[in-house]
C-alpha cells in the first residue's frame, strides 16, 4: 500500500498547483494506475465519479490545495 501512496503523492503534486487555482478545497480521487483523477465536493462525491469510470477499484484522495485531506486521532 506505501508505495500505492507515493504514486498518488506523485500525481497530486504534479497536479496540485493547476487544481487549486479553481477547485482549492475540494477533494481529489486518484486511480494509481491510470494516474487519472476525479474532483468532488467531498470524498463521497469523488468517490462516485471515479467508481463510474472504473468500478472495483482503489483510490487515493488528497484535499486540493492542501497537504492533507483529513486527519483522525488524538492531539
Amino acid at each position: 500500500m506505501e508505495s500505492k501512496i507515493k504514486i498518488a503523492n506523485q500525481v497530486f503534486s504534479e497536479i496540485d498547483k493547476e487544481l487549486s487555482k479553481k477547485y482549492r478545497g475540494k477533494i481529489v480521487a486518484i486511480d494509481i494506475d491510470t494516474k487519472d483523477y476525479f474532483i468532488g465536493d467531498s470524498a463521497l462525491d469523488a468517490y462516485k465519479k471515479a467508481e463510474k469510470k472504473y468500478p472495483n477499484k482503489q483510490f487515493v484522495f488528497k484535499r486540493i490545495g492542501f497537504r492533507i485531506a483529513y486527519f483522525a486521532g488524538a492531539v
